[in-house]
């Protein structure tokens, strides 16, 4: 895999002083990608615990396998709600452009045999 160059990006950050914001470089050079497809939320009264983790959905025989937790964000509630705002807001844009997504995966499962073409 050929390596990336990257190149920080400000992000702009208010200041002490009050209205004052300073450009506030940010550097991925380091930052790894991981997939998940679950994930834990818990918490306390200072900080939300954010378990990520991989669930294969494969049953065997002796049962379904386990969901695999692999990192955990913690943040403040300022924090978390600042995320959940992005977040919202990204999935917004991407079922305008895309249509909805369902979480249901009955319906999902539903939906899509009908997209299919038939023959």
């Amino acid at each position: 895999m050929p390596e990336q160059q990257t190149v920080p990006t400000p992000t702009t950050v208010p200041t002490q002083q009050g209205n004052q914001q300073i450009q506030v470089p940010i550097s991925d050079a380091d930052m790894e990608s991981l997939y998940v497809n679950f994930f834990r939320v818990t918490g306390n009264p200072d900080e939300v615990l954010l378990d990520l983790g991989m669930y294969s959905q494969v049953i065997g025989a002796t049962g379904p396998e386990p969901v695999h937790l692999s990192h955990r964000l913690i943040m403040n509630f300022v924090t978390a709600k600042k995320l959940a705002e992005v977040l919202r807001v990204v999935v917004a844009r991407h079922e305008q452009a895309f249509g909805v997504v369902e979480v249901d995966p009955n319906r999902r499962l539903r939906f899509n045999a009908q997209q299919r073409p038939v023959g």
